[in-house]
């Protein structure tokens, strides 16, 4: 019995590291892609889907909908393993229950875009707007580039089973993300060029300096003088 509740407390723990980690990475990036958006994460494990965190209650709210349901975009992104594109919640007739409830949290639009975590497992990421079809193709690879991230971060958690490790995991790999995508943000601020140009150009410089990604991100913004959070 006593086993049983240090099991219980340990799992209970984790959810909440994990949820705490991912929460602030929703919040951070739905304020680097702007389009007054809201963002979400959504984790399935052998079949059941259940929200991770999100950057607000209403986001919360319409994907608690769509996972009680087992219908919405992000539900069809991870059973796809493709990106689901909604331009338009009012004319969307194939998710009921969940564009009802987006449509009542005052969103306009939505997306959502999922990445494999492991065997048995996929995560999405997904992006609420109250704008109608803002889905630029810089903020698609932007956004895919999030799920990307969750789906390799979720990938390490799942395989960690000691919990301070499980923290550190989420806390470097979700700060990788963040100069990533500040990097992105910036070199289209400066050189006038693409999110998937942005994107090449690190990777090509990582490939050269033989550095990872997110070390050429780091690099570049101190460069431009700008500092990563």
């Amino acid at each position: 019995m006593s086993e049983h509740l240090d099991l219980s407390g340990k799992l209970q723990a984790e959810a909440a590291v994990a949820e705490w980690c991912l929460t602030d990475f929703a919040i951070r990036a739905a304020a680097h892609l702007g389009m007054s958006t809201e963002c979400s994460i959504t984790l399935r494990r052998a079949g059941y889907a259940h929200r991770a965190a999100s950057s607000s209650a209403r986001a919360a709210t319409c994907d608690d909908v769509e996972n009680r349901e087992m219908a919405g975009g992000c539900i069809q992104a991870m059973d796809d393993l493709s990106v689901v594109l909604v331009p338009d919640l009012g004319l969307e007739d194939r998710w009921h229950d969940w564009t009802d409830a987006a449509l009542a949290a005052g969103f306009r639009s939505a997306a959502a875009f999922p990445a494999y975590a492991g065997p048995g497992a996929e995560v999405a990421f997904n992006v609420y707007s109250e704008s109608p079809d803002p889905w630029t193709r810089d903020t698609i690879v932007r956004a895919d580039m999030y799920a990307q991230q969750i789906g390799l971060v979720m990938g390490l958690v799942l395989n960690v089973s000691d919990l301070p490790a499980k923290l550190d995991a989420l806390q470097t790999a979700l700060a990788a993300q963040a100069a990533i995508d500040q990097a992105i943000g910036a070199l289209m601020m400066t050189q006038g060029c693409s999110a998937e140009e942005a994107l090449a150009f690190l990777r090509s410089a990582a490939d050269k300096r033989n550095v990872d990604l997110p070390d050429e991100a780091t690099a570049v913004l101190q460069s431009l003088g700008r500092g990563t959070g």
